[in-house]
C-alpha cells in the first residue's frame, strides 16, 4: 500500500509534496527529569515521483532563487526534520512543575514551539528541531496537532517555518506542512545511565496513571539490557 504520509514545502518546485520514508514520535526524559516529545521524519528523494527528471530547462545563469530551482532541490536529494537525528537537546517540553503528565490530555491540545528567532537574536541551539533541506537549514515556529484514531493511533498535522540559512538567508520566509496518518507513540526513553529502578521511581513521580505503562526491552536479542517505557494498549 502506498504511504499517505507526506511533507509539502509551500511554493516549492514540487507542489505535490514528498512521501515520507521514516517517521518517529517518542517521549524522552532528561537527566534533570524534564520530559519532552521528540519527532523525526525523513522524506523520499525530492524527484522520486517525477516521471522525467529533466531540469535542464533551468539556465545555469538564470536569476532564480534556491527555493524555486529544481536543480538545487535535486542536488540535496531529501529532507530530514528531527529533534533527535543530530543528537538530543531539542524537542517540545511537555511537563509542568508540580503536575503529573497525563499523556491523553497532552495530545488533546496542539503543541507549539515559541522559538522563532528575532531579527537580532539568532542562535541555532535555541531551536527545537534541526532540518536538512537545501543544506543544513533552520526551522522554527512549529505547531503539531493530534487527531485520535482507533487502536491507539493518531493522525498528526505538523507545520512550521523555514530559513535557508545554509545559503546565508536568516529570514524564516518559507513554510512546510507534514501530514502523518496512523502514527503510534513510541514510548518514553530515558538516560542509559539510569537503572530500571531509578527510571521507575522518576516516572512514577512524573506520569499520571503510571500503572498503565510497562518497560519494554529495546534489544531483546542482545545481552545488552536497555529499556523504554511504553503505554499498555488496553
Amino acid at each position: 500500500m502506498e504511504s499517505v504520509n507526506k511533507i509539502h514545502f509551500l511554493n516549492s518546485p514540487y507542489p505535490n509534496g514528498h512521501h515520507l520514508t521514516a517517521f518517529i514520535w517518542r517521549g524522552r526524559i532528561d537527566e534533570d527529569e524534564s520530559v519532552w516529545f521528540d519527532f523525526h521524519l525523513k522524506s523520499e528523494n525530492y524527484y522520486a515521483e517525477e516521471e522525467n527528471n529533466d531540469n535542464f530547462n533551468e539556465s545555469e545563469n538564470e536569476d532564480i532563487s534556491s527555493w524555486d530551482s529544481k536543480i538545487v532541490w535535486d542536488n540535496y536529494q531529501a529532507c530530514t526534520l528531527s529533534s533527535i537525528y543530530w543528537g538530543e537537546g531539542g524537542g517540545i517540553r511537555i511537563d509542568n512543575p508540580g503536575e503529573k503528565i497525563d499523556l491523553d490530555k497532552v495530545i488533546q491540545n496542539d503543541l507549539y514551539t515559541n522559538d522563532l528567532p528575532s531579527e537580532n537574536d539568532f542562535d541555532e541551539d535555541d531551536l527545537a528541531f534541526g532540518i536538512y533541506l537545501l543544506g543544513h537549514d533552520s526551522c522554527a515556529n512549529h505547531r503539531i496537532k493530534f487527531s485520535k484514531k482507533e487502536n491507539h493511533l493518531y493522525d498528526i498535522e505538523w507545520t512550521g517555518k523555514i530559513a535557508l540559512t545554509y545559503s546565508g538567508d536568516d529570514e524564516f520566509s518559507h513554510e512546510f506542512t507534514a501530514s502523518i496518518k496512523n502514527a503510534e507513540f513510541d514510548g518514553f526513553h530515558y538516560p542509559k545511565t539510569w537503572s530500571v529502578e531509578k527510571a521507575t521511581e522518576v516516572f512514577q513521580s512524573k506520569l499520571a496513571y503510571f500503572e498503565d505503562y510497562e518497560f519494554v526491552d529495546l534489544n531483546p536479542k542482545s545481552n545488552k539490557r536497555e529499556y523504554k517505557l511504553n503505554k499498555i494498549n488496553k
